[in-house]
């Protein structure tokens, strides 16, 4: 299940993040109108999901033993992940006082 979840994170994890570039590139040379800063304005989540189930995975997979599953690792490794994704989802809701 592991193998597959890191599989199918790295692909999502380098498609959003190409299009996301792509979009900074087309945002920066003024070349799609609005289009791009849109595409940065949705994409910013799933990429920062991605990029940590794909960075949690690879971290279990490097870590584990190959015999079994280890549930301690998980709730050890999803734990820091989930509050950092919960914090940068706070962060990136919150509207400045200005």
């Amino acid at each position: 299940m592991s193998r597959f979840l890191h599989t199918l994170s790295a692909i999502l994890f380098y498609i959003l993040g190409t299009s996301f570039f792509l979009a900074i590139v087309l945002r920066q040379n003024a070349i799609a109108g609005t289009a791009p800063q849109v595409w940065m304005d949705i994409a910013d989540l799933p990429l920062l999901l991605t990029g940590l189930l794909y960075g949690g995975v690879s971290l279990y997979r490097s870590v584990r033993n190959d015999e079994h599953v280890s549930h301690a690792l998980i709730v050890g490794l999803a734990l820091p992940l989930g509050i950092l994704f919960s914090l940068l989802l706070i962060t990136n809701f919150l509207t400045p006082s200005l």
